[in-house]
């Protein structure tokens, strides 16, 4: 990709209930790649995640939900992705993110709600143990899966290769590397 980092905008859409470990992950290891990344509540205010963990949004959903994203990724967790899968807006902007050729990611548990939007169909996806069971969608079960512009992570355990991989899709395998190489993972 030819466009500088901070020219690069990603969504990551928080409800209650999030998994705080996928959640910040995401958002730290996208900000170290120099992407502008906008944390999104549900509602106005802090989010409680899953386990307790209590995050402070940049911005409320609705004042977003015009404006245009290179990814739109959604951590998992429950309830967070049940809220995720039912929230109208969260599926609208998927559709529409979907609709223009832009990258859509999700983890663990909030692969249901792209598969509630009908982008999963006929793609390769992975997610937490039994997460797309209600939908009729098969989980790979591999650690990240990438296909056409849907990228999906299984769970916490894996949400720095997911994010990584986020990095790679939007701004390149030197790019990857330059996050990578200060984790000494």
């Amino acid at each position: 990709m030819t466009e500088s980092p901070e020219n690069i905008r990603v969504l990551v859409p928080l409800a209650p209930g999030a998994e705080e470990l996928e959640a910040v992950t995401i958002i730290d290891l996208l900000r170290r790649a120099g992407f502008t990344v906008v944390v999104a509540g549900l509602d106005d205010g802090p989010v409680q995640c899953s386990r307790g963990v209590v995050i402070m949004p940049d911005q409320s959903l609705a004042q977003v939900l015009n404006e245009d994203f290179d990814l739109i990724v959604l951590p998992g967790g429950l309830p967070g992705a049940d809220h995720l899968r039912d929230d109208s807006r969260v599926q609208s902007l998927l559709l529409r993110q979907s609709d223009a050729g832009r990258l859509v990611g999700a983890i663990c548990a909030a692969p249901k709600a792209l598969a509630s939007a009908g982008l999963l169909s006929g793609r390769r996806a992975t997610a937490y143990t039994g997460a797309l069971d209600e939908s009729g969608t098969p989980s790979t079960g591999a650690a990240v899966e990438v296909d056409a512009g849907v990228v999906t992570g299984r769970g916490p355990g894996v949400a720095m290769d997911f994010a990584l991989t986020l990095i790679e899709q939007l701004a390149g395998v030197e790019a990857r590397a330059r996050v990578e190489g200060p984790l000494l993972r």
